[in-house]
């Protein structure tokens, strides 16, 4: 599911949660004690599970890999809790469903969202008695269904809008291949991995050989169009989990998810032969230097990209176009 896969770039569904979670918890426990002061216990007894039914929830959102679930049981509780203090209040508790119908909006996915929504709406115009009368009835309905469809635009507005700054954060604008930036966030989370979670995995660097060159002769645009090209043809060759980094200029970085030392000495040198020629620029084809490390054991980030780094550096000193391993 899309929706559940990027929640690393929606803290705001998670934010929304847990500051309208916490409060609501706090507002509702409030109005459970004086529900039970006053000798409401059918509507005390309500508040309370729903109190316990939030604090639940927003534990279970605590653990990364229960945030999509959390989200959507934080919405269906939401959504039986404003339907249960509806039916038991009347209708003062109508004016929490607005409230609702934006939260469903922002943290839940889309279709869902509406459904869930809808449902609401289905069942209290079905509901007379919650309505002084039929004037009543139809102006809420019209208002209800307004704000869902007024809530579902700006949504996903506001998704879209989110997606493209992340791209221009994270992406590099000339070649779309990832940036720096994203380059450290994952090779630091495949390097910080413990047990279980630290798999192998092999980075190689790549720098274009007499680029310079290139850009002298043929000038920067042909320089850009040739950097485009190269990014296409790499990406081209590379596995759905590899990563793909523009470190700077001229320079790459590919993220090997998965491969040992073992994997990487027998596939690297047929990946570098494959790659390397294979991008015609104006003055032929590119040839290019490489540098490879495997992660070792306890091996912070920043070390392991510089031993592929300092093999790069040996390949170009031992007469460019080829490929060395750091051991």
């Amino acid at each position: 599911m899309e929706w559940a896969k990027s929640l690393k770039q929606r803290r705001l569904e998670l934010s929304v949660m847990n500051y309208v979670g916490g409060v609501t918890a706090v507002v509702v426990a409030a109005f459970a004690i004086y529900r039970f002061w006053t000798g409401d216990f059918t509507g005390g007894l309500t508040n309370a599970v729903i109190v316990v039914l939030l604090i639940i929830t927003l534990a279970l959102g605590r653990f990364p890999r229960c945030e999509p679930w959390a989200l959507i049981a934080f919405g269906l509780v939401s959504s039986v809790s404003c339907i249960l203090s509806t039916m038991i209040v009347g209708s003062n508790g109508l004016l929490w469903t607005y409230l609702v119908f934006w939260i469903n909006l922002l943290i839940l996915p889309r279709l869902m969202a509406a459904c869930l929504n809808g449902a609401i709406i289905v069942l209290f115009v079905l509901t007379p008695d919650l309505f002084s009368d039929l004037l009543h009835e139809v102006s809420w309905a019209a208002v209800a269904v307004m704000f869902s469809t007024f809530g579902i635009v700006v949504s996903s507005l506001l998704r879209k809008q989110r997606r493209e700054l992340a791209q221009l954060a994270t992406r590099d604008p000339l070649t779309d291949a990832g940036n720096r930036r994203l380059m450290q966030h994952d090779l630091q989370q495949t390097a910080s991995g413990k047990g279980r979670r630290r798999k192998t995995a092999t980075v190689m660097v790549m720098d274009l050989d007499h680029f310079k060159k290139l850009n002298d002769e043929f000038g920067h645009d042909a320089g850009d169009q040739v950097l485009k090209q190269f990014a296409r043809d790499v990406r081209d060759i590379l596995r759905t989990a590899d990563g793909f980094y523009r470190m700077g200029g001229e320079e790459f970085v590919i993220l090997l998810r998965g491969m040992n030392e073992e994997e990487a000495r027998q596939a690297l040198p047929a990946v570098h032969d494959r790659i390397s020629g294979s991008t015609q620029g104006p003055g032929g084809p590119l040839e290019l230097s490489a540098g490879a490390a495997t992660l070792k054991p306890g091996e912070g980030w920043s070390r392991w990209l510089a031993r592929a780094d300092g093999a790069l550096y040996r390949a170009k000193a031992s007469g460019r176009n080829r490929l060395e391993i750091a051991d």
